[in-house]
């Protein structure tokens, strides 16, 4: 096996992960294999050098652990989409508008949570309605 001797970081901690043993083995991609415990308490085989490089992090007990500057890249990536993608079924072509009892209704989305805005009797004050809330929700 040729790489990093990983006997020598037994006992060293990598984020979440401790690294106990040493199993001796390879991947198919000649990878070495090691035994690590996580800080919930999870044993977990990993190729060492995804953990010594932060590739994994967790047992993946933490699916959500993110850095800021990815959570951020995260956030701004799911405001473009929901702001440009509307629904198949949408009859009035603006994303969190539609039309309910003779009136435009609109919501928006925030933290998986819908938030009602309010009720208008034109298109076109839905719209600016839309606009102004998604700047006051989501503006970074």
């Amino acid at each position: 096996m040729r790489g990093y001797n990983i006997d020598n970081y037994i006992g060293k901690k990598f984020n979440h992960l401790t690294l106990i043993k040493n199993l001796n083995k390879v991947n198919k991609d000649n990878s070495k294999i090691a035994l690590f415990k996580c800080d919930c308490g999870n044993i977990k085989e990993s190729i060492f050098t995804q953990v010594l490089n932060n590739e994994i992090k967790t047992c993946g007990c933490r699916q959500g652990y993110l850095s800021n500057d990815s959570k951020k890249k995260q956030h701004t990536s799911l405001i473009n989409f929901y702001k440009h993608k509307t629904m198949k079924n949408n009859s009035t072509g603006h994303t969190g508008i539609s039309f309910v009892n003779g009136k435009y209704r609109v919501r928006i989305q925030i933290n998986k949570k819908s938030k009602h805005i309010g009720y208008f009797e034109n298109l076109d004050s839905a719209i600016k309605a839309r606009k102004q809330a998604e700047e006051k929700y989501f503006s970074i």
